[in-house]
């Protein structure tokens, strides 16, 4: 197992898991290939140049954060690893030329102003195959600002101890009380909105935003001078009393005991026709000091009460990591359950498929999957309530119709467990096995992976990708169109819907667990 695939691995594990669930159903689904089991290679053993040179270190060994308000906290704070650092350093994340590498950033915590403290026993000496140069490489994503005397930093955080949230602590959105902090400590949880393009806010951003670097793979910046985009940031706040908290959730007071910046995210705003917006989530970062206390689904639930503020459309999300997007279904699942319209239309529907007999399924009359399907009214509660975008209502109401049967204890060999797996594997051909279904008569579509559309002051339409269209001339034999060559490589549409439904299952399983309804 690579190093990236053990990394994939402890995220997942971070969000708990399940087997895939037994779930045998009339409905064909395509058999999913199992890898074949083979020996395991030992590792090639070290060259003789890697025996000669130990001047290569892992980068994710050799960095650590910490998160400081005080002087005294650069000893005392916890500190923590990233995730990832090929995109700060080398691809195969190391770092050559040091041995014994340390690297400790330090960074206030609620302005997120950096110091870097670099430390090794020995540096290579040779001037044809130098070490890495580790402050440039930090600098070119942390910025000038980035500090390298300690002195300097440590005068920086006397000068900023009772610096305020910036921008006048923006518009807030959401407040509930910080859990996580011990017995003993009282704090609250701030989530506040921001335009990005703010002359006080950009600069903020700007300091905290490297962190997607060490913790999302792929991860790329924003551009902080299109009006279009909106920082939502939770910020924590301490207090001792009432009167106190009263005051920092009006914004008269960031509290008498620090602030700390918890988490962010960054939302897009696209232009609907004719006259309509929708928002796309599309960084969402919470600090690891503060992870696994609800600030994920805080900062969701946020975005959801900001896009109902502004009267979007609904919420999409860009390119989400399975861990997102489960927090993303716990919460959505969750919110749709608590409308009692969509409680009675999803106990409806089990009802209308509790009615399938096996003679419907042996002769396989009208889909089954129609008596299964989302009414029309839940659409439109579940946009114009909780803003949800089509594909997310449809994860959301199959995992509805799987909690309702789990907990009702439906047998899994029934006619509706059969028109479950056919509603799931219909929409998953949709999604992803249109190239497979084209238009066998005059027109094909193919898809290209090509952005033709990102450039000349139109990056934001990156994700918009080009296709081709082939037509059949007038008087061609059988009127069908012309063929492009594709990819020997290509994968199978069959095997790609048997994984897919696999997956689909296991999330499912999973959800079972994590949202109770």
């Amino acid at each position: 197992m690579d190093a990236q695939e053990a990394k994939r691995r402890k995220l997942e594990a971070k969000m708990g898991g399940g087997p895939p669930p037994s779930f045998p159903s009339a409905v064909p689904v395509p058999a999913r290939k199992e890898p074949q089991p083979s020996q395991p290679k030992a590792p090639p053993p070290a060259t003789a140049a890697e025996e000669a040179d130990p001047f290569v270190c892992d980068a994710n060994d050799a960095v650590s954060f910490r998160l400081v308000n005080t002087a005294a906290d650069m000893a005392t704070a916890e500190p923590f690893e990233p995730e990832f650092t090929h995109q700060v350093f080398r691809e195969d994340e190391t770092i050559f030329g040091y041995k014994e590498l340390r690297i400790d950033i330090f960074q206030s915590a609620h302005l997120f102003k950096t110091y870097v403290k670099v430390r090794f026993a020995e540096k290579v000496k040779s001037t044809l195959n130098p070490a890495d140069d580790v402050i440039e490489a930090l600098r070119a994503h942390f910025g000038e600002e980035m500090m390298t005397d300690e002195k300097t930093f440590l005068s920086t955080l006397e000068a900023d101890k009772d610096a305020r949230v910036p921008a006048g602590g923006g518009d807030v959105v959401a407040v509930a009380d910080a859990t996580g902090v011990g017995d003993d400590v009282k704090a609250v949880d701030v989530i506040r909105a921001f335009r990005l393009s703010d002359a006080a806010v950009y600069p903020w951003h700007a300091r905290f935003e490297p962190l997607i670097l060490f913790f999302i793979d792929g991860a790329s910046a924003v551009d902080s001078e299109d009006d279009n985009w909106t920082l939502l940031c939770a910020t924590r706040h301490v207090y001792t009393s009432d009167a106190e908290r009263d005051a920092i959730v009006s914004g008269a007071s960031d509290g008498n005991h620090g602030w700390s910046t918890a988490a962010f995210a960054t939302i897009y705003e696209f232009f609907q026709y004719p006259d309509k917006k929708r928002a796309r989530l599309s960084q969402i970062v919470v600090a690891p000091p503060f992870q696994r206390q609800g600030l994920g689904s805080a900062l969701l639930s946020a975005t959801r009460a900001l896009a109902t503020k502004r009267s979007f459309v609904d919420v999409t999300v860009e390119d989400p990591t399975p861990q997102l997007q489960r927090l993303r279904d716990v919460g959505d699942v969750r919110a749709l359950w608590s409308l009692p319209s969509v409680a009675a239309a999803v106990r409806a529907a089990a009802v209308a498929a509790s009615k399938l007999s096996r003679e419907d399924v042996e002769k396989e009359k009208a889909p089954l999957c129609v008596a299964l399907q989302c009414p029309t009214s839940v659409k439109n509660e579940a946009r114009d309530v909780l803003k949800l975008c089509a594909p997310q209502l449809a994860r959301c109401w199959e995992a509805l119709l799987f909690l309702f049967a789990k907990k009702s204890g439906a047998p899994e060999d029934s006619p509706a467990a059969a028109a479950f797996t056919e509603l799931v594997v219909r929409r998953l051909r949709r999604q992803h096995c249109a190239d497979a279904q084209r238009d066998a008569g005059a027109k094909r579509v193919y898809h290209s992976d090509v952005a033709l559309f990102a450039s000349g002051g139109n990056e934001h339409l990156a994700a918009e990708k080009a296709f081709v269209m082939t037509k059949a001339k007038k008087g061609r034999a059988g009127g069908q169109a012309p063929d492009l060559e594709e990819g020997e490589d290509k994968q199978d549409p069959a095997e790609v819907l048997a994984e897919y439904f696999h997956e689909t299952m296991s999330n499912l399983a999973w959800l079972a667990s994590a949202a109770k309804i």
